[in-house]
């Protein structure tokens, strides 16, 4: 029915067109009643749903139609879509990067970047709401600038439906105000919306509500209270499972990690069997260790770091018992590790099966701990006052502490300038002492 009656409109526009193309000759009254009469036809005949139904009698009075005299020719309709409509105006946007100027010091960068999210209002009011609810509750304006840095839409929350209820929420949970403020700052979402909360309650319940450790994770990983709790992070952790770690390893993981947990179940999968290929066995406390280490890593670094490793002469086998030992090393920038393999076998004189069954030596500074405890060792040994002679690694791993006590103070009365040259070593400045 429809197609029917399009059609039977269809063709008596055409014939209204052809008429009006045959009456070109007229009056000039008739011409000008023409003209608007053709205007109209040309514009429903515009508005059909396809141009593609135009007859060939359409097409050929169309033609007629433009030999009319300029002042009887109809204006030429456009065939296309219009242009699209002028944008809003950035007045908004400047009012908002001009406020953050002046109410938080701003520089106009800073404003700049921050107002492109926040450039829907010209009115102070909602923005100033926020500001003075979070001065009521103890924020500092570096704070609060910190705060909407990180996420500019906090201007334009709700003090009393939601910002009000969350902190109060938060509070309750037990962290104390300084603390409550850090937790804010670094994740304003928790300002925002009614799940927030139930996922502090979360962590907090997996911490076994340890408030320091679980301030930690949330500070670390602040878009961790991004991520749905029963669909994001709970496929992980069983995953995580799934490979032995117990509840305490997947706790250090995400203590000790920073953002972890944003990856995709798919990309813990693939270091979790990077892992094990390492021969890291499961349910091992040093399984999470190595998920730690290699974490972050792109397979091809970690590649180039293996090859440098046994540039010095590793064999696969040593160069793996190393890591299962001790896995930070793949951690180790390139430059880093060529410095400290270069200095522990060229100088310090260690053999390389040595250093594989101490790998914890290549984790120290160099320049802080390696070099100048070494310097102080070479003295005392050429004036035979080392006594069951300790091995090298033994006075590399000495707390500081301990060092000082069981290695510097016992001699200095004979050498009264060795802890001086010792703190000047591991400054970095040239030794002044001789042996």
């Amino acid at each position: 029915m429809f197609s029917k009656r399009y059609d039977t409109f269809s063709v008596h526009l055409d014939k209204m067109l052809c008429s009006f193309s045959s009456s070109s000759s007229s009056s000039s009254r008739s011409s000008r009643l023409i003209q608007s009469q053709t205007k109209m036809a040309l514009f429903l005949r515009k508005k059909l749903p396809s141009l593609s139904f135009l007859t060939t009698t359409t097409k050929k009075c169309t033609t007629t139609l433009n030999k009319l005299p300029s002042h009887l020719s109809a204006p030429a309709l456009p065939l296309h879509n219009p242009s699209p409509p002028p944008k809003p105006s950035s007045s908004s946007s400047n009012f908002m990067a001009e406020y953050l100027v002046t109410s938080f010091g701003f520089s106009t960068e800073r404003a700049a970047r921050a107002s492109k999210r926040i450039s829907h209002t010209a009115s102070p009011s909602k923005p100033d709401s926020v500001r003075h609810f979070l001065k009521h509750h103890g924020f500092t304006d570096p704070q609060i600038a910190t705060l909407i840095t990180n996420y500019p839409p906090i201007l334009f929350g709700n003090p009393d439906r939601t910002m009000e209820p969350n902190l109060r929420a938060i509070r309750d949970m037990g962290f104390d105000d300084p603390d409550l403020r850090r937790l804010v700052v670094c994740n304003p979402q928790a300002l925002q919306g009614s799940s927030v909360v139930p996922r502090i309650e979360f962590w907090r319940a997996f911490l076994d509500g340890d408030m320091k450790r679980l301030l930690l994770v949330l500070t670390r990983s602040p878009g961790l209270l991004a991520h749905d709790v029963e669909r994001g992070i709970a496929p992980k952790i069983a995953l995580m499972r799934q490979y032995g770690l117990s509840r305490a390893g997947i706790t250090t993981v995400v203590v000790r990690s920073k953002g972890f947990f944003r990856l995709s179940a798919a990309s813990i999968e693939s270091l979790l069997k990077r892992v094990e290929e390492f021969g890291f066995p499961r349910g091992s406390p040093m399984f999470a260790l190595g998920l730690l280490s290699f974490y972050g890593i792109k397979s091809e670094t970690l590649k180039a770091k293996m090859e440098l490793y046994k540039s010095f002469g590793w064999s696969d086998e040593e160069l793996v018992f190393a890591i299962q030992k001790f896995p930070f090393i793949v951690r180790l920038s390139e430059d880093n590790i060529r410095a400290k393999m270069t200095f522990l076998v060229q100088e310090a004189g260690c053999t390389l099966r040595y250093i594989a069954h101490h790998p914890p030596m290549i984790g120290y500074s160099l320049e802080k701990r390696l070099i100048p405890r070494y310097h102080v060792m070479q003295i005392l040994k050429s004036n035979e006052l080392l006594g069951a002679k300790p091995s090298f690694y033994t006075i590399v791993a000495f707390s500081e502490k301990n060092f000082l006590g069981r290695v510097i103070l016992p001699h200095q009365d004979k050498f009264p300038r060795l802890l001086e040259t010792y703190i000047a070593a591991s400054a970095g400045k040239k030794s002044t002492l001789h042996t």
